[in-house]
C-alpha cells in the first residue's frame, strides 16, 4: 500500500512540476492577451471602445454605505470579506488518542450559484461590494474576489446588528465577531483551542461565527484595471485567467509586467510544491524497497 500511495505522489509532483514549468516558460506569451488594449485617458468614456478590452487606471469610489445584507454591519470603504468560522476538529487525533477543536475559516466559495460569492445573503464565506466606479466606468463586482482584503474590522456598533446577532469580542482570529448564538457571546472558553478525546467534545463543537476583512484605511485607493467596455461598465474578462485589477497607477507595459511576473512567481511556487511532493513520494518508494 505504501509502494502504490508512493508511486501516485511521485507521478502528481512530477506532473505539478511540468504544468509549471510549462507555465512559466508561457509566461510572455500568456500576457499577449493584453497587448491590444486601449488605455483609456483620464477614465473617460469613449463610444468608440465599446465591446474592447481597456486598461483604466483611477481611484475607486463608491457613495453607497457598504452593508452586509446578513447581518446589518456596516463597513468602511467599497469592499470587505465576510469571514464564517465553525468550531470544529483539526486533523488526526495524537497518540493520546486526543482531538485538537479550534475555530476554522470556511472556504469562499466562488462560482458557486446563486450568489458567486459576492453578496451573499445567506451565512457563507463572501465578498462584499458596494456600488463602485472608476472615472467615468461602473466597475463589475467580481474585481474585488482577486483584491488583497487583510485588515480586520473591529468598529462595530451594535445598533447595526439586524434581530438575532449578537457582538463578542477578544478572538484569537479576530479582536471582534458576531454569532447568531447568544450563548457564544457571553462565554469566553470558545477563544482558545482546546484537546479533548472522543467522544467528549466542547460545547461550541459546529458552531458558527464571523468576522470581517477590509481595505486598509491607508490605501490611496489608487488601481489599474483592465477589462472589457461595455456600455458605462467595465467587465471582468474571466476568460482570460490572469490577474485584471493591480494597485496604484500602471501603464500598459507596466500591467504586462506585473502580470507576467505573477504568473511566473505562481510557477516557482507550483516547481517548489511539486519537487516536495515529488520527494515524498520517491521517500516512501526508497523505504518500501529498503523494507523488502
Amino acid at each position: 500500500m505504501r509502494k502504490i500511495f508512493g508511486f501516485i505522489l511521485t507521478v502528481i509532483g512530477i506532473f505539478t512540476v511540468f504544468l509549471a514549468v510549462k507555465g512559466m516558460v508561457s509566461a510572455p506569451e500568456s500576457t499577449k492577451v493584453f497587448e491590444n488594449a486601449v488605455t483609456v485617458e483620464n477614465g473617460k468614456l469613449d463610444p468608440a471602445n465599446e465591446g474592447k478590452m481597456v486598461i483604466v487606471t483611477g481611484t475607486l469610489k463608491s457613495d453607497q454605505q457598504l452593508q452586509d445584507p446578513l447581518t446589518g454591519v456596516e463597513l468602511p470603504g467599497i469592499a470587505a470579506r465576510r469571514v464564517v468560522w465553525t468550531y470544529e476538529a483539526l486533523g488526526p487525533r495524537d497518540k493520546n488518542d486526543y482531538v485538537t477543536w479550534d475555530w476554522v475559516e470556511d472556504v469562499i466559495p466562488i462560482g458557486e450559484a446563486p450568489y458567486y460569492g459576492i453578496n451573499a445573503d445567506t451565512q457563507i464565506t463572501t465578498v462584499l461590494v458596494a456600488p463602485t466606479t472608476i472615472g467615468d466606468f461602473q466597475v463589475d463586482n467580481n474585481y474585488f474576489t482577486e483584491v488583497s482584503l487583510s485588515d480586520t474590522f473591529t468598529d462595530y456598533n451594535e445598533n447595526d446588528l439586524k434581530e438575532g446577532w449578537y457582538l463578542h469580542s477578544k478572538d484569537k482570529e479576530a479582536k471582534c465577531s458576531i454569532s447568531q448564538d447568544e450563548e457564544l457571546s457571553r462565554r469566553t472558553k470558545h477563544y482558545t483551542p482546546e484537546t479533548l478525546g472522543e467522544p467528549s467534545k466542547p460545547w461550541d463543537a459546529g458552531r458558527q461565527k464571523i468576522s470581517y476583512r477590509i481595505f486598509s484605511l491607508e490605501d490611496p485607493m489608487v488601481y489599474t484595471l483592465v477589462g472589457i467596455q461595455k456600455g458605462d461598465t467595465l467587465i471582468q474578462d474571466a476568460n482570460i485567467g490572469l490577474t485584471t485589477i493591480y494597485e496604484g497607477a500602471l501603464t500598459l507595459d507596466d500591467f504586462m509586467e506585473e502580470t507576467e511576473g505573477s504568473v511566473r512567481a505562481g510557477s516557482i511556487f507550483g516547481i517548489v510544491i511539486g519537487l516536495l511532493i515529488t520527494l515524498l513520494g520517491v521517500k516512501k518508494l526508497l523505504f518500501r524497497r529498503c523494507q523488502e
